[in-house]
């Protein structure tokens, strides 16, 4: 992953707000949103916001596809760090809502 890519998704992710969003919706057990925000709102705009720095439009489909999941990594570790959940719970709740379609 890009240097900047990374210091842009570590610092969108870190945000106060957002992460006390995230632990809410964690404390409420809605998965479903919290897998939304981190993995598709956060990560898109985050990406967006990257491609267009490096003046290749918003939200290119190459950069998009070639840094989406290092962009989600940094979301779940952020959220991970600030409430004391394990990756394996968060992943074990991740696959219960992929069993459940």
């Amino acid at each position: 992953m890009d240097q900047r890519l990374r210091e842009m998704a570590e610092a969108r992710y870190g945000q106060r707000e957002f992460l006390s969003a995230l632990f809410d919706l964690a404390l409420e057990e809605q998965w479903f949103d919290l897998q939304h925000m981190i993995q598709h709102d956060m990560a898109k705009a985050i990406i967006a916001d990257y491609s267009y720095e490096l003046g290749r439009d918003y939200l290119n489909q190459e950069i998009f596809f070639n840094c989406w999941e290092d962009v989600i990594d940094v979301g779940w570790t952020t959220f991970c760090q600030h409430t004391g959940l394990t990756r394996d719970k968060v992943n074990a709740n991740l696959a219960q809502l992929r069993e459940a379609r």
